[in-house]
């Protein structure tokens, strides 16, 4: 987005918007997955859990409240990482986390043992990493905590990856200590998610945005290069 919100001159804000949506309903559905199969959720919602479950606040709230506190961080910084989506993210994921789990439990059978946390696991990281392919790519601003990075690079000499894993390893620790649920998947979602995020961009992202005309011919001509 060429300014903070300026939504008149966005292509096709309704497209993005619902691929926006779409991608953050992925990823809660993807981080639930993973939490009532007990491998984990990723470093940032495994901190929130464990704080707010010690506060004895729900969950949804907590993770708002803190999104609201980084975000007037970034903004000061740098408001051009954010934009329509930041909003959705930071409202809609903790809520959404919140009632998959409850839906789940409603399920006259869960499933357990090793094969199910692997099975839950696979679909939990397919699904997480499609979401957040779908929610990048719309080009509609990153959620507050993955702003962080990309603001302390600009303003100092670091290389992104070492400040970037420095923010998740600080956040797991945080969320050790808290008690939040972590496990394989918090490893995987920290460092490894990338290539199947990549995947995602190329086998269907994409794909969809071009045949939905969500983004236009410079935006998709810059995603190919």
């Amino acid at each position: 987005m060429a300014k903070w919100l300026d939504l008149k001159h966005t292509y096709n804000l309704k497209g993005k918007l619902l691929f926006s949506c779409l991608g953050i309903v992925c990823i809660a559905l993807g981080t639930s997955i993973c939490r009532v199969g007990g491998v984990g959720v990723d470093p940032f919602t495994a901190m929130n859990l464990g704080l707010s479950a010690r506060i004895g606040m729900d969950f949804g709230t907590f993770q708002l409240i803190v999104n609201l506190i980084i975000l007037v961080a970034v903004f000061r910084f740098d408001k051009y990482q954010l934009g329509l989506g930041t909003i959705i993210n930071m409202v809609a994921v903790g809520y959404l986390i919140e009632f998959f789990t409850w839906a789940y439990h409603l399920l006259p059978w869960q499933p357990s043992g090793f094969v199910s946390a692997g099975v839950y696991l696979v679909v939990g990281t397919l699904f997480f990493t499609l979401g957040v392919s779908l929610y990048l790519k719309t080009r509609m601003g990153v959620a507050p905590i993955d702003a962080i990075a990309p603001v302390i690079v600009a303003r100092t000499r670091f290389i992104y990856t070492p400040v970037r894993m420095t923010q998740d390893i600080t956040v797991a620790v945080i969320a050790i200590i808290a008690g939040g649920p972590i496990g394989v998947f918090t490893i995987i979602a920290a460092f490894f998610t990338g290539p199947l995020i990549t995947m995602w961009n190329k086998v269907a992202t994409l794909r969809l945005y071009r045949r939905f005309k969500v983004l236009d011919k410079q935006e998709l001509a810059q995603e190919a290069s």
